[in-house]
């Protein structure tokens, strides 16, 4: 089975990765991330930081590793980019930014799944301690607005015209349903919905499903990360359950490793292969979510 999965790496595409430098400790830099990438065969890396742009770390890493892997860079929207900060986005792309991050750490469900209801406790270490209110939403008001907010408007129109990527990050269901909905109306093509498996913003089968609906070019991606033993602790069955009721041809798949406990981002991405095969993901199956679906996302295919 590890044979398979190592086959299947074979032009994967992990579009959430973290690695150093960065503000907390990370078991690998961005140029060994790569290079384990490379060497596996993989088509593109996207990596994420939680607190600055990648867009300029990404052109330099380029420089160290294979020409044909893609590696991507892109921008969170968490407080120390000044949050919904068109002029920060506005940078960002210029320096080649692919995908803009909703708030993740400093977002307002973040906050009360963390401080409030408990559900995420592992994430404490990397949450500052806003109080609930103090969390950044996309709405007029949390949690259920009824209208997004002008200068998040702002950001998706620099996403359409750039044709950037959208992810909703740590939002919940229903603000990214407020936030596709607008995105869409706005022009933006590219949206991906962000680990509806993880217990920060756990969407129901039926949520995920309605999300995707709204357009072909809506993912929902699933992250590794909340399997493991200090996280979620969740069966990669659910996963898999999740993603064969959204279909496969909608969904993809991302590692979201970099952190100190677990293994390297591509050693976890095998895994995670690994892990579904094991409960029964076919491997027809396996490509579209880790190689085809990404590519096509990115205009790769």
């Amino acid at each position: 089975m590890w044979n398979q999965a190592k086959d299947l790496m074979l032009g994967a595409c992990d579009l959430h990765v973290h690695a150093g430098p960065d503000v907390v400790r990370r078991q690998h830099d961005l140029i060994e991330v790569a290079e384990e990438a490379s060497a596996a065969g993989m088509k593109a890396l996207a990596f994420k930081d939680h607190n600055t742009t990648t867009a300029d770390r990404v052109k330099l890493v380029g420089k160290f590793v294979r020409d044909d892997l893609i590696l991507i860079g892109g921008i969170v929207l968490n407080y120390a980019v000044g949050g919904f900060n068109p002029e920060a986005v506005e940078k960002a792309l210029l320096l080649g930014a692919k995908i803009v991050w909703m708030p993740s750490m400093d977002s307002s469900l973040t906050i009360e799944k963390v401080h409030v209801t408990r559900e995420t406790p592992w994430l404490l270490p990397f949450v500052k301690l806003h109080e609930p209110q103090k969390g950044l939403t996309v709405l007029n008001e949390w949690p259920c607005g009824s209208n997004i907010k002008p200068e998040v408007k702002q950001i998706l129109k620099l996403i359409a015209e750039n044709d950037a990527v959208l992810d909703t990050s740590h939002l919940s269901a229903y603000e990214c349903a407020m936030l596709i909905d607008e995105a869409l109306s706005i022009g933006v093509k590219k949206i991906i919905v962000t680990h509806p498996n993880c217990s920060v913003n756990r969407m129901t089968i039926a949520e995920q499903k309605e999300l995707v609906a709204k357009n072909d070019n809506i993912y929902t991606s699933y992250a590794f990360l909340p399997c493991m033993p200090l996280f979620d602790r969740q069966h990669p069955k659910e996963i898999a359950k999740m993603m064969g009721a959204v279909g496969f041809d909608r969904c993809l798949i991302f590692s979201d490793f970099g952190q100190i406990v677990n293994p390297s981002p591509v050693e976890g991405y095998a895994m995670f292969i690994a892990n579904l095969l094991a409960v029964g993901v076919s491997e027809k199956d396996l490509r579209k979510v880790a190689s085809k679906n990404p590519a096509r996302l990115l205009g790769l295919d």
